[in-house]
């Protein structure tokens, strides 16, 4: 019997001073340690987002945005690879139903790490595709088992297919040297004349649409939803969670802290106050956005909308961006308010800001391309209405 959306936010509360324990320890790797995926997996968060046919639990995708949060708010690197591995076992039900069984079948875990941007190419043989190039940011890769890339047409150019490999069959390159997010494991992966069979790739389009034959194949709607609209709606409650931490390690630090010259109590500053109080309402905001959007997503699984339409997905990817630049300007305006302190290394206040604005510069969540195409949108619906 599979948990309950009620059971698996009591997991994830569960393991959450374990995941905060070893939060440095992630850094200090720069890849999550193998306790804190052990401790997700046990705790079947992985699962929440996979289908039911192969061993999932085929819950709303709120169930899982709400484990993202969470376990981000304990640590980062732990929320920011469950949030990619959730998202691309989300995307599996949309391929043909022998990759799923490859994947997860005889009730494998089978993480998938991957990166789901065109940046090898894909070349159509007999049985399969010759699959060849290097892709960025693939995090979790040290603890996958399988890996998801995004290849274009090597004839045509553009977008081409989807493939998922086995992990062992590509070349790791350990290039992740950055700013915030260290413990994600984000590295390069490079494919060299690998072979796909033509089972385990699909037809990108369809994928990022939500447009695949295959979504119709499980017991909910829930998988016709567009790739683009999952991955922003998730990847901003990664980031809202390192915000909540953020917020309370700012509180923690503002209660015990002295002005050096005076001695009074920053608590009792009034500006402090209210930055702390502006700083709260911009992270509240941010979680109600994302909430929104999730309403707005599973009003599409339910009404059986068309998956290609474009007004919800515009909608979404603005209201997920602006979340995220709602949380990265709260971490930014309670860093500037931390003192001298706040630039060493040690510091929570530090650790959150790197985390939040690295996290900020997902493609999926780019603030200027999401507004635009939100505007543009909105300006073309007022003037169909006006006609």
């Amino acid at each position: 019997m599979h948990p309950t959306p009620v059971e698996i936010r009591q997991l994830t509360r569960a393991i959450a001073p374990e995941l905060a324990t070893r939060a440095p320890a992630c850094v200090a790797a720069r890849c999550v340690v193998p306790e804190s995926m052990a401790a997700m997996v046990e705790a079947g968060l992985f699962r929440t987002p996979q289908p039911a046919r192969v061993g999932g639990y085929e819950l709303p995708l709120g169930v899982l945005t709400d484990a993202v949060t969470a376990v981000s708010e304990a640590c980062p690197s732990s929320g920011w690879v469950l949030m990619v591995m959730g998202g691309h076992h989300f995307c599996l039900a949309s391929w043909p139903e022998q990759a799923q069984e490859d994947v997860f079948g005889d009730g494998r875990d089978g993480l998938v790490a991957g990166a789901l941007s065109w940046q090898g190419k894909a070349r159509k043989v007999n049985g399969g595709y010759r699959v060849d190039g290097r892709w960025q940011f693939c995090s979790g890769v040290d603890r996958a088992d399988w890996v998801m890339l995004g290849c274009a047409d090597a004839e045509a150019g553009g977008p081409g297919v989807h493939v998922v490999a086995p992990r062992e069959e590509i070349i790791v390159d350990d290039t992740w040297h950055v700013l915030g997010l260290q413990g994600t494991g984000s590295k390069d992966v490079v494919a060299r004349d690998l072979f796909v069979p033509s089972h385990r790739a699909i037809d990108s389009r369809a994928m990022i649409t939500g447009a695949s034959p295959h979504v119709r194949n499980h017991r909910t709607k829930r998988f016709q939803v567009a790739v683009g609209s999952m991955l922003a709606t998730v990847g901003a409650s990664a980031i809202l969670g390192s915000a909540r931490f953020a917020l309370q390690k700012f509180i923690e630090r503002t209660r015990e802290r002295r002005v050096i010259i005076t001695g009074a109590r920053k608590a009792e500053h009034a500006p402090t106050r209210i930055r702390l109080a502006e700083a709260s309402g911009e992270i509240q905001c941010a979680e109600l956005l994302v909430r929104d959007s999730l309403e707005v997503i599973d009003r599409v699984c339910e009404s059986g909308i068309d998956p290609t339409e474009p007004g919800y997905r515009a909608r979404v990817k603005w209201q997920t961006a602006y979340a995220v630049e709602l949380c990265r300007r709260a971490v930014s305006r309670l860093y500037a308010g931390s003192g001298a302190h706040a630039v060493y290394d040690s510091s929570p206040l530090q650790l959150a800001f790197r985390n939040v604005n690295v996290g900020a510069q997902h493609a999926t969540l780019d603030f200027e391309t999401a507004g635009e195409i939100y505007g543009k949108m909105r300006l073309t619906e007022d003037a169909i209405k006006r006609d």
